[in-house]
């Protein structure tokens, strides 16, 4: 049974993220093939590359939902409790407010003072594209945040805590896998930004015990990500950060 939970682990936790990110860039994705030697193989099955995204994580998402809700030895409390995401709801919004301006802050000066990011993006969606801007902050908490914290944090402390406990590796290894899921964007901003993300989001999941508390809180940053620009870099198969 360990193995077979190593197998799963590595499969969904590390294996997935770079095949989905192959299919969004295939000509990339290749490149990836053929330096681990791999030359008869390719990702360019002509489909659309953001076909794979967003059906796959709402497959996985609906899978391990359903998944807890029938394990009867899962806690199904931890999925939405409200009284325990009130009880951390002061804590979320006054870290968000000093965190945010230093976001603000660190992003004008990714825009204005490196070549990291283009100037355009500061701002951008307020500013040029309000409707998106709408459009993210009504969904991106349901169709996005809330479902990462059942695959990455519920199903993840739950299903593999016979094989890597519940302490300080089990976080550990939940922010790398977290930071590893946003190889698909193809840009090493994306991974290393998403490392203090996962810090905060495990520790409040672990914390509150609230896949609800961990959801909206990944909800406020993300949408907070996307109204400052780093969501140029979140941007599912969006290429190197350079890049306009």
């Amino acid at each position: 049974m360990r193995a077979w939970l190593w197998a799963e682990f590595a499969f969904l936790y590390i294996l997935i993220p770079p095949i989905v990110a192959g299919f969004i860039r295939p000509y990339m994705g290749d490149a990836m093939l053929r330096r681990i030697g791999i030359m008869n193989l390719s990702f360019d099955v002509g489909l659309p590359r953001g076909l794979f995204v967003f059906p796959l994580l709402l497959f996985t998402f609906l899978s391990m939902f359903i998944y807890l809700r029938l394990d009867p030895t899962f806690d199904n409390t931890k999925l939405w409790s409200w009284s325990r995401f009130k009880g951390d709801f002061k804590r979320i919004i006054n870290q968000f407010v000093w965190l945010a301006s230093a976001i603000l802050i660190v992003t004008w000066l990714l825009a204005w003072h490196t070549d990291i990011m283009p100037e355009y993006r500061f701002l951008y969606l307020p500013r040029e594209v309000p409707l998106l801007m709408l459009f993210i902050t009504i969904f991106y908490p349901w169709v996005s945040a809330y479902p990462q914290e059942i695959t990455h944090r519920a199903f993840f402390f739950h299903r593999y805590r016979s094989i890597i406990g519940e302490g300080r590796t089990a976080f550990v290894l939940n922010v790398l896998t977290f930071s590893w899921l946003h190889i698909t964007m193809w840009n090493w901003v994306a991974i290393v930004m998403t490392i203090p993300a996962g810090i905060m989001f495990a520790y409040t999941y672990r914390r509150s015990d609230s896949a609800l508390a961990a959801g909206f809180e990944h909800a406020l940053f993300g949408i907070w990500v996307f109204f400052v620009g780093l969501g140029y870099f979140v941007f599912t198969g969006n290429g190197m950060p350079a890049t306009p």
